[in-house]
């Protein structure tokens, strides 16, 4: 069962992904295409990682590894045969003679290499492609990889949404992680952890704008945030708004941040602490329109509610007194370089408790001095692809508030 009606209730169940050698294929000379900052050091990435997943086990958060639940997914053969398919024709492969090499070489793999293979891509000088020698696929040669790799894939809170009872497969803006939701989808469907649990799609994942995970935050049962950003659109808002509203949600809230790969999503600027708390970015407070969109006789409604980030979270919580705490505090260098460090980017396991990076002292001192409990772990390698502990978790389940 997916249970998620909030960013605090006290975290039951959560998807992460231990990253593993699709690290060691970010290429220096790619970083940008492939969205790192810098190449990271598996080993210490996995230590880190490890450490994560430690902090969430002890606070009794069973956790469910994305390897383990494709390996589950992919016992069946009708199913890895339309993943298959599906995965390689969405990986632009110009050649034909080299896409049908290629699916004759991911069906003859077992459940486990099949997942390696999908998550570290398969280069263009594998020895086991070298017989593809038609005219077609001479261009496809001078490239490092016949499929790429999904370096970024431990992100897990990006490519799919939990959402009450249901699921949001993102449709991804970059071109690097378009495929992840296709995993995800094929996972969600068909890992037996899922068998008993019947999400609907709350989006088309063939729509053609773009949604990811990390702009999105429940508040409740009726109410949720999203970021419109360099990743969301307002399209997709409002597509994901109508389905909402269509399953009781009264009111969605549209912040504007803008198109900064800074703030690429709505989580690294504003994230939910305590029922009565948040962690935001000061640099652009009062510089964001924001938006409330509602149930209309012609479909979704929409009124503009300012660039107050305390009025705007005040009013879609409910409560008047709600608390904002400013990443880095009052200097906006500091600000600027614990926000770049993720500051502002933590994963609620209980209401006033979170685990976030350890890089960023002065949000973490006025963490504690609002009441808020957070462990905290390194992330010198973690934090290469830009993004936190809200950027790598999937919640599955949540208490209720």
């Amino acid at each position: 069962m997916t249970q998620v009606y909030s960013e605090i209730g006290r975290l039951r169940k959560v998807m992460l992904h231990r990253p593993g050698r699709e690290l060691c294929q970010v290429l220096p000379s790619q970083l940008s295409g492939m969205l790192f900052e810098d190449t990271p050091y598996l080993a210490e990435a996995q230590k880190e990682h490890d450490a994560f997943a430690k902090i969430l086990t002890d606070a009794g958060v069973e956790v469910l590894y994305l390897t383990d639940l494709m390996k589950s997914a992919f016992e069946s053969p009708k199913v890895r045969y339309e993943f298959v398919s599906e995965f390689l024709d969405a990986s632009h492969i110009t050649s034909p003679a080299l896409v049908e090499k290629l699916e004759d070489l991911y069906l003859r793999m077992t459940a486990e290499e099949l997942v390696e293979t999908v998550l570290c891509g398969i280069r263009s000088d594998d020895a086991r492609l070298q017989d593809v020698t038609s005219f077609g696929n001479l261009g496809a040669r001078e490239a490092v990889f016949a499929v790429c790799p999904l370096p970024n894939i431990y992100f897990m809170r990006d490519n799919s949404i939990s959402l009450g009872h249901d699921v949001i497969y993102s449709h991804m803006e970059k071109r690097a992680r378009k495929r992840e939701a296709i995993v995800l989808r094929y996972v969600r469907q068909h890992a037996k952890e899922f068998q008993d649990t019947k999400e609907e799609d709350l989006y088309d994942l063939s729509f053609p704008q773009r949604i990811e995970g990390g702009d999105v935050l429940v508040l409740s049962d009726h109410s949720v945030i999203i970021g419109c950003s360099e990743r969301t659109s307002p399209v997709s808002i409002e597509y994901i708004a109508h389905s909402l509203f269509e399953r009781g949600y009264t009111e969605v809230y549209a912040f504007d941040i803008g198109m900064h790969r800074a703030s690429m999503h709505l989580d690294i600027s504003l994230s939910m602490v305590d029922v009565d708390t948040f962690l935001y970015n000061p640099l652009i407070d009062g510089t964001t329109d924001i938006y409330r969109l509602f149930p209309a006789p012609t479909g979704v409604g929409y009124d503009y509610v300012g660039k107050d980030w305390h009025r705007a979270l005040a009013q879609a919580t409910g409560n008047p007194d709600v608390r904002l705490i400013p990443c880095g505090g009052d200097d906006p260098v500091d600000t600027e370089w614990e926000l770049w460090n993720l500051g502002a980017n933590v994963l609620a396991i209980a209401p006033g408790e979170v685990v976030g990076y350890e890089r960023t002292p002065i949000t973490l001192d006025l963490l504690d001095k609002a009441g808020i409990a957070v462990h905290t772990f390194p992330s010198g390698e973690l934090s290469r692809g830009r993004g936190g502990t809200h950027c790598m978790s999937m919640p599955l389940v949540r208490d209720l508030l």
